[in-house]
C-alpha cells in the first residue's frame, strides 16, 4: 500500500482501507517494539505498542507520520549543510509544505522531499547493520522505510 506521509494517516489512507489495516499486525511474529531506519533520513524511529497490543499496521503509520512532522534539530541541519543538493531539496520542500501549513520552521518531512510516498518496511541486514550505532543495543526487528517521489 502507498500512503502519502505528509497527510496524517486517517486523512492519507481511504477510510475503507483504514479500517480493514489500523488493527493489523504489522508482523506475521508479533512483537512489541520496532525500530525503523531508512535511506532517506538520518534518524532512528522507535515503534512501541500501547500497553497490552502488540505493533499495528496503524501504529507504524501514525507514529512514521507523528516522528516526521518533528522540528528539524541543529545537529540535523549541520549535517545536510555540506550537501548543497539535499540541502536545495529539503528547503523547497519546506517552502512548498510552509506555504499550505502556515509552519515557518524545518520539519522532519521536509528532509524527504519530493519522496513522500511510504512504500514500506523492507529487510536490509547490510544496511540496518551499517546503520546501528557501536555499543548500542540492537532491535531484534530492524526494518528500513522505502520512501518514493510522488507522481502528482
Amino acid at each position: 500500500m502507498r500512503y502519502d506521509i505528509r497527510k496524517p494517516p486517517r486523512e492519507g489512507i481511504a477510510p475503507s482501507t483504514w479500517k480493514q489495516i489500523s488493527s493489523v499486525p504489522a508482523l506475521k511474529v508479533p512483537t512489541f517494539k520496532i525500530l525503523i531506519v531508512s535511506k532517506a533520513f538520518p534518524w532512528p524511529i522507535i515503534i512501541r505498542a500501547p500497553v497490552g497490543s502488540v505493533v499495528t499496521c496503524g501504529t507504524i503509520f501514525e507514529e512514521l507520520y507523528k516522528q516526521l512532522q518533528r522540528q528539524v534539530g541543529g545537529v540535523e541541519w549541520a549535517m545536510v549543510t555540506v550537501d548543497k543538493t539535499r540541502k536545495e531539496a529539503i528547503e523547497k520542500a519546506a517552502k512548498s509544505r510552509q506555504a499550505k501549513d502556515k509552519v515557518n520552521r524545518l520539519k522532519r518531512i521536509d528532509w524527504l522531499g519530493d519522496k513522500t510516498v511510504f512504500e514500506g518496511l523492507e529487510r536490509d541486514k547490510v544496511f540496518v547493520k551499517m546503520r546501528h550505532l557501536p555499543g548500542n543495543a540492537s532491535v531484534a526487528e530492524t526494518w528500513v522505510a522505502i520512501f518514493e517521489k510522488r507522481q502528482w
